[in-house]
């Protein structure tokens, strides 16, 4: 059963007692690898010791914020050894490999979302952005999607957003440039000092996997991940097809998966995270034996 801890919405004082669940055990190692615009602390926790590192994401968007307690789910039961292992050695799999994760690459978005703006020194602009509202809020704190700020089909989907009338806000504008933003900038980077096996990258909803690169062997991966956790391959299109880590990592030849888990309409309940885990946690688990 997950700990009440985990289940909590995830603003900061609910990612602070996350935080402090897992690090409490003594092994994970943790370290501030960024800064948000507001200057929050942006985390990469490490587990294991293997060769074989692979680097997970959580809440590029605010009204997906369970998606980092999914992930500070996984690292608990991964160092207390109450994972479900479908039969593997969790001893050996942390010896063959690290578990790279960052629960949370957007913590001022989910502030918003959660406690509005009265404290931001942005405030007025960020009101003007919003209507007032933040129920909606999936952008970070300068009204950038995060996850369409990323050096992948840029250009084209800069076209797009001018076609569809898209300006700073709620969601989907890229930015002025390819990761003009600290959060989308600090995980580009990630991917490219780490140079990781493989990029999973959560959001919500919909129960379905994206892959790239379109190659056969992580077609094959992909279809692996699905049959694990009864989801489906899917194809993104319109807006969804440009500008995303996935995107921009797996145009470096790295297997990147974009899991959209659960299903229903955004916001989804954090009563949803013990049987949207369930499902997910053997593939977060096992897809470094699948590389």
């Amino acid at each position: 059963m997950i700990e009440d801890v985990f289940l909590k919405a995830a603003d900061k004082a609910a990612r602070e007692e996350m935080r402090a669940a897992v690090l409490d055990s003594g092994r994970v190692s943790c370290q501030t690898v960024g800064k948000s615009i507001m200057g929050e602390s942006i985390d990469l926790y490490s587990i294991g010791n293997g060769r074989g590192r692979v680097i997970y994401f959580g809440a590029h968007h605010s009204l997906e914020s369970i998606t980092c307690n999914l992930l500070f789910t996984f690292m608990y039961e991964l160092i207390t050894g109450k994972i479900n292992t479908h039969g593997r050695d969790l001893s050996t799999l942390m010896s063959l490999y690290t578990y790279l994760i960052v629960p949370c690459v957007n913590p001022d978005g989910i502030e918003m979302r959660y406690h509005g703006v009265d404290a931001s020194p942005i405030k007025d602009r960020q009101i003007n952005m919003s209507g007032g509202s933040f129920d909606v809020w999936q952008a970070n704190a300068r009204g950038v999607d995060l996850n369409h700020n990323y050096n992948a089909g840029f250009l084209s989907y800069k076209v797009l957003e001018k076609e569809k009338g898209i300006t700073p806000g709620p969601t989907l504008y890229s930015g002025e440039y390819p990761e003009s933003e600290p959060e989308s900038r600090t995980a580009a980077n990630l991917v490219r000092t780490l140079s990781p096996a493989a990029v999973v990258s959560l959001h919500s909803q919909g129960e379905e996997i994206y892959f790239s690169p379109k190659t056969q062997r992580v077609s094959r991966i992909a279809s692996r991940l699905c049959d694990t956790v009864g989801y489906r391959v899917a194809v993104p299109n319109g807006t969804a097809a440009y500008g995303g880590l996935c995107d921009f990592s797996g145009n470096m030849g790295i297997p990147s998966f974009t899991i959209e888990v659960g299903k229903g309409q955004n916001p989804l309940s954090e009563k949803s995270i013990p049987e949207i885990y369930s499902r997910i946690s053997s593939a977060l688990l096992l897809l470094p034996t699948m590389l």
